[in-house]
């Protein structure tokens, strides 16, 4: 077997099986999203959705970026002669966590208070309180399982986030909704599932590091002290994650309401595959990243995440030309059509090509300069920031949706010039060669699209007729890329990250 099989394994595996997590996953978010939108209609959906959003970004800064941190922190407290157990480092993490989650509660709590009335409604005011505590069960469920990653154990994960919270949530929003709890069913329904996931991913970690042996646990608060304000950097650059993944669903709730906002939320979670693309690597490459700098340094890790970027882009840019073809049809069923909302949908998966497949080199920065990735990101928040305000009053969500696509292209272009500096230097069109078949594709799918609809679909609904194009455009996609692996059949391949 070949030195590059273990390597080209280990992602296979844990792609596939975080990619299965997110097609079950993203099957109880359609369930959830007709509940939501259609049952609880788009004013209590657009509540829900900017409460559990600022749950969403307060789970990064209360979990001090650990869900990528444990990782260097786990390699280095099990190996040597002063070796301690895995679940002892878990511990030591989910102590420091459930402190600052605690903390960072209270003052979300204390915060929507201040939050003038002219910017929010009193029905969001009390879904801000209610869920803000739901950021334990986030974290806690973040944490253990990102330790059950680190054994490369990838089963666990997908139970946890695409069988036992999802469906918990959906379930329990559903019952809700069936006794009469129009405004706060969903939130109830959010608290089970965090609640939830937080148990089964406790439980999960004790499986796959061993008993956690609580009696001989002996937390070191000098030694977590100083743990803690080194994750303050990673910390910060996660909370400007997330809020450059939100601020533009903050700001139209902000600037439009709760009804636009629910109707832009349905968008985001229709987005949700080309998210899942990017996420499915993200598990499995995050711990290899970590272990291919510290073994063979940046420039060997930069071709690898180069690699990665291809894959990653390829892929994605099938799921944009897909959810062209399907999006006119989403948007009916889940009852979010207005004049802009189809245009906006295309705007966010072409903005989330863009930061999934070219943000993986930013695992690079993350560990070794992470005040540069946190620079990325505040450019990425000022921005939208400036953008959004300026184009929303005439384009609705549609300039909410172009501006994140606007500030997707300039951080990818901000990550190439920074990792030039760390001397991770990469082919400027390395990941040319999809972009390019994609272009051609659309290309050929608006003429064919037009051909066939002259000839064939005169009298077809809109919405079938607004497929046609993309279905070609996809069909012709998938051959060119099928060309580009048998002349260059190295080109996908993800053998230099390092497994072991």
């Amino acid at each position: 077997m070949s030195a590059a099989s273990p390597s080209r394994n280990v992602i296979a595996r844990g792609a596939g099986s975080n990619a299965l997590s997110f097609v079950i996953r993203f099957a109880a978010r359609a369930g959830f999203l007709y509940v939501g939108a259609r049952l609880y209609g788009a004013v209590n959906y657009g509540v829900f959705t900017m409460a559990s959003a600022l749950v969403e970004l307060a789970v990064p800064l209360a979990s001090l970026g650990l869900k990528r941190m444990i990782f260097p922190w786990l390699e280095e407290e099990t190996r040597g002669p002063s070796a301690r157990s895995a679940t002892h480092v878990l511990l030591d993490a989910l102590l420091l966590a459930a402190i600052a989650g605690v903390a960072i509660s209270a003052l979300l709590i204390a915060a929507t208070w201040l939050l003038p009335s002219a910017m929010v409604s009193d029905q969001l005011r009390l879904a801000f309180m209610l869920l803000a505590p739901s950021v334990l069960g986030q974290i806690f469920g973040d944490i253990a399982l990102a330790a059950t990653r680190w054994t490369h154990k990838m089963r666990y994960e997908v139970i946890a986030r695409g069988l036992v919270e999802p469906y918990v949530l959906t379930g329990v929003a559903l019952g809700a909704w069936y006794i009469g709890l129009n405004e706060t069913g969903m939130l109830i329904g959010y608290w089970a599932g965090s609640i939830a996931l937080a148990g089964f991913s406790v439980w999960s970690a004790r499986h796959c590091l061993g008993p956690y042996h609580l009696r001989k646990w002996r937390p070191q608060p000098k030694t977590l002290s100083q743990r803690a304000r080194s994750l303050i950097p990673a910390s910060g650059s996660d909370l400007l994650t997330a809020l450059a993944q939100r601020i533009d669903l903050y700001l139209v709730g902000f600037l439009l309401g709760d009804g636009p906002v629910g109707i832009y939320g349905v968008l985001r979670q229709l987005r949700t595959p080309i998210l899942q693309v990017r996420q499915s690597f993200d598990g499995i490459l995050t711990p290899l990243t970590a272990r291919t700098m510290s073994a063979d340094g940046d420039v060997t890790t930069g071709e690898a995440t180069a690699a990665a970027t291809r894959v990653i882009l390829t892929i994605q840019l099938g799921v944009v030309l897909l959810m062209a073809a399907a999006g006119d049809a989403l948007l009916g069923l889940f009852g979010a059509h207005s004049t802009y909302a189809y245009a906006a949908l295309i705007a966010m998966v072409l903005a989330e090509a863009v930061n999934g497949a070219f943000g993986v080199s930013e695992l690079i920065l993350y560990y070794r300069r992470p005040a540069l990735a946190l620079q990325v990101n505040l450019i990425q928040i000022v921005i939208a920031a400036a953008a959004i305000p300026l184009l929303t009053p005439r384009y609705d969500i549609l300039g909410a949706a172009l501006a994140m696509l606007l500030a997707a292209v300039i951080a990818a272009v901000l990550r190439r010039h920074w990792l030039a500096g760390l001397g991770v230097r990469r082919h400027l069109f390395h990941a040319a060669v999809p972009a390019v078949a994609a272009g051609l594709s659309v290309a050929f799918g608006i003429y064919g699209g037009w051909m066939v609809r002259m000839s064939v679909l005169q009298s077809a609904p809109d919405a079938l007729a607004r497929a046609v194009p993309p279905l070609l455009a996809l069909a012709l996609y998938v051959a060119l890329v099928m060309a580009w692996r048998r002349l260059q059949p190295g080109v996908l391949s993800l053998k230099r990250f390092r497994v072991s």
